[in-house]
C-alpha cells in the first residue's frame, strides 16, 4: 500500500470513531437527579389533579344541593349548604348520593328556614283599626254645608282640584 492509501485508510477509520463517540454522547441518558426532580413534579401534578377534582366535585355537590333546598322552600339555600358541607357522602363515580338525606335532616333542624316569609305591613301599632272613608267628588256633593265644615279643608281642595 502507498502512503496515499494509508492515509485515506486512517481518515476513514478517525472518521468511523468520531461518529461512535457522537452517538455515545448524543443518547438520551437521564441524570438520576432529573429522574428525582420529575418524580416530585409527578406528585405535585397528582396532587393538583386530586384537589381540583375535589373542587369540581363540591361545586357540583352544592349545586345539587342548593337546588334541592331552594325547591323545598329554603329561604337561604347557600347558608344550609355551608352548615351541611361536612355530611356530605359521595359514591363511587363522583356524584352525590345523600343529597335527599340532607334536605330532610336540614328541613328537620331548621323549620324556620324554609317556607314563604310573609311581608311586613307597617310597623305602626294603631295601623287598620279605623280605616278613614275615602272623600270623593261624589261624596261632598251628598253632604251637606254642616257636614263638610267639619272636613279637613287641605282635603276637601285635593278632591275638588282633582276632578
Amino acid at each position: 500500500m502507498d502512503a496515499f492509501a494509508l492515509k485515506v485508510k486512517a481518515e476513514i477509520q478517525i472518521d468511523k470513531n468520531m461518529k461512535k463517540e457522537e452517538e455515545n454522547t448524543t443518547q438520551d441518558v437521564t441524570p438520576p437527579n432529573q429522574i428525582l426532580a420529575d418524580k416530585d413534579v409527578l406528585q405535585t401534578l397528582a396532587a393538583e389533579n386530586a384537589e381540583l377534582k375535589a373542587a369540581v366535585r363540591l361545586g357540583a355537590a352544592k349545586e345539587q344541593v342548593t337546588a334541592a333546598l331552594s325547591n323545598a322552600g329554603a329561604r337561604s339555600p347557600s347558608l344550609l349548604f355551608d352548615a351541611a358541607k361536612g355530611d356530605l357522602q359521595f359514591a363511587d363515580d363522583g356524584t352525590l348520593a345523600n343529597s335527599a338525606a340532607i334536605v330532610d335532616r336540614l328541613t328537620r333542624e331548621f323549620p324556620e328556614q324554609f317556607g314563604v316569609e310573609r311581608p311586613v305591613v307597617s310597623i305602626d301599632a294603631g295601623a287598620g283599626r279605623a280605616v278613614a272613608p275615602a272623600l270623593t267628588k261624589d261624596a261632598l256633593s251628598r253632604m251637606s254645608a254642616s257636614e263638610i265644615a267639619k272636613l279637613d279643608w287641605a282635603e276637601v281642595r285635593n278632591v275638588l282640584a282633582a276632578g
